[in-house]
């Protein structure tokens, strides 16, 4: 990874930073649920590692002037998603947690004490972010074609994002998910709009043909997916910033959980055991990933930031192994 890399991240935050910045300066000064609201995306959004514009950047590689402008526009556009699709998750997981600190609707049902008021108002801030991701783009100075093409992949995004959480809500009133139906809802509700659309994004930036990243971006999906599974499942608090093993105590199917058996207790051999094969699972994908990244015509800098990337993902799926 580069400096120049880390300051166009930065160049991305800062839009991001200023367009919500306008948004909140219009607030009158007695509506503190509204401000709360924008406070919230802007601390989700904002904060992290900033892995999907980090993708958007990397996979426009080298791109100046308006290349430049599209990809440090596209990368707020993915960072102000991913922080209001994480609003919504936490609501619909239940995590009280994230990043350390108080989500959105806890933050609001601990200070006026009415869990209703919270979930409301993480509901529509989180509403906000999506719809704020959308007119980032649509008020910015980039060409009509750019504009609309971006669009197409943004709201792409959304929409199988949204059909993938419904369909893991789902899990929980059907009888016996499998592991496939997880996988598909794991790779519609994350890999899409965490790896899919960033790296296609990036491509649209630089003039090359979107659809040219998809393998690779399902790939390293799925293996990250498989890593964030793992550490639902087992990770503390001070690691993942959310509940300890927040997946198995509130029954999610994952790739985890869905290999314990619901009715007896998981002893530790038997978790070990599971863990090792979720991990197996993650480094198949990133296999794929690592001959993708090599087959794909790509410049030498966009490849060697995307083998980055996967060492990374690599690391994570074996910081609990």
């Amino acid at each position: 990874m580069t400096p120049d890399l880390d300051s166009r991240i930065g160049a991305s935050l800062t839009l991001l930073e200023d367009f919500l910045a306008r948004g909140r300066a219009q607030i009158p000064h007695d509506a503190r649920l509204l401000a709360m609201a924008y406070d919230g995306v802007a601390e989700f959004s904002l904060g992290g590692k900033h892995l999907r514009s980090r993708l958007v950047h990397i996979s426009a590689g080298d791109v100046v002037g308006e290349g430049l402008q599209a990809a440090t526009v596209f990368g707020a556009c993915v960072d102000l998603l991913h922080g209001a699709f994480l609003i919504h998750d936490d609501i619909i997981d239940r995590d009280d947690l994230r990043r350390g600190r108080p989500t959105i609707h806890a933050a609001v049902r601990d200070e006026y004490g009415d869990a209703h008021l919270g979930t409301s108002l993480a509901i529509v801030a989180g509403d906000l972010g999506i719809n704020g991701a959308l007119q980032l783009l649509l008020t910015s100075d980039l060409a009509d074609d750019v504009v609309r093409r971006g669009m197409r992949l943004l709201s792409s995004a959304a929409h199988e994002t949204i059909t993938g959480e419904i369909l893991d809500i789902a899990h929980l009133v059907e009888p016996d998910p499998d592991l496939e139906q997880v996988r598909l809802s794991n790779h519609l509700k994350t890999s899409e709009y965490s790896f899919g659309t960033p790296l296609k994004l990036g491509a649209l930036a630089a003039g090359r043909d979107p659809a040219s990243m998809k393998p690779i971006a399902h790939a390293l999906g799925n293996a990250y997916q498989a890593a964030d599974d793992i550490a639902g499942a087992v990770g503390d608090s001070e690691a993942t910033g959310k509940q300890t093993a927040g997946d198995v105590v509130n029954r999610r199917a994952t790739l985890v959980t869905m290999r314990m058996d619901p009715e007896q207790p998981t002893d530790p051999q038997a978790l070990a055991g599971i863990i090792r094969d979720v991990i197996a699972e993650g480094d198949s994908h990133l296999a794929d990933a690592r001959r993708l990244i090599d087959e794909t015509e790509l410049a030498p800098g966009i490849r060697e930031n995307l083998h980055h990337i996967t060492n990374r993902i690599e690391g994570m799926l074996r910081t609990h192994a």
